[in-house]
């Protein structure tokens, strides 16, 4: 099976609509995301709406947490805060709802349960999805070290764990001097992010997973920053605001 892995997309439509078109060109059996689907970037709504479209698992990232009240708004700070604030006010009623819907993690499990046809064949154990981890996951911590991922995994049964919230992507197995991938371990693996990319490489970044080959290949995508940058034109950003939003 293969499975394309999405996270922190925070409202960067253009960012998300190329990530989505090399992905149709890789044809995954499905798609899975980390969450994190609002907060820095112009276009919250649009970014829902085709989540919801193509009916992508997603669980809920800190920033949609503080759409749904789950995190307080303190926590966050400017530009980003009043952005989330705007966020609030200009989200459709649908789109609040489904966010307050999003469960804080999900398994291959329960995905077979809910009645996702993609996932009717996995093994209940062969994967859990958390934005930022799914130990505590309304914690919000960041596993940005092999140290965190391994422990973790100590914890996890199943063979992948699917995060994102570091917006870097990596790859960490259980055990140490494992590099790449190999049956009979299991794996953090973070995609990074498609919407605001904090490593040297500003381009939109995804995964993917190929369950029966045992392989997993990161991407980078370019994607229309100006396209983004000019849509904050609703919010009033000024240019510096937006491009410390976008980190670019």
């Amino acid at each position: 099976m293969k499975i394309a892995l999405i996270s922190d997309i925070h409202g960067n439509l253009a960012a998300l609509e190329s990530v989505l078109k090399r992905i149709d060109l890789l044809m995954p059996d499905a798609i899975l995301c980390m969450g994190d689907l609002v907060g820095y970037g112009p276009q919250p709504n649009e970014v829902i709406d085709i989540i919801r479209e193509r009916n992508i698992p997603c669980v809920e990232g800190n920033h949609d947490a503080a759409i749904t009240g789950r995190m307080p708004l303190g926590f966050f700070r400017e530009p980003n805060q009043s952005l989330l604030k705007w966020t609030i006010e200009n989200l459709t009623p649908e789109n609040t709802q489904y966010l307050k819907g999003l469960p804080l993690k999900l398994t291959s499990a329960q995905l077979k349960n809910a009645g996702y046809e993609e996932f009717a064949n996995v093994a209940d154990d062969l994967f859990v999805v958390a934005h930022a981890s799914p130990v505590e996951p309304e914690r919000w911590t960041y596993l940005n070290s092999a140290v965190l991922c391994r422990k973790v995994l100590e914890v996890t049964p199943q063979t992948f764990c699917f995060v994102g919230h570091t917006h870097v992507p990596g790859v960490v197995a259980n055990e140490l001097g494992v590099f790449g991938m190999e049956p009979g371990f299991r794996y953090v693996v973070n995609p990074g992010a498609v919407g605001q990319s904090r490593d040297d490489d500003k381009r939109a970044s995804f995964g993917l997973l190929n369950t029966e080959k045992f392989t997993y290949t990161p991407y980078r995508v370019e994607y229309l920053v100006d396209r983004t940058i000019r849509a904050y034109d609703t919010q009033g950003l000024s240019t510096s605001d937006r491009k410390r939003l976008l980190h670019v």
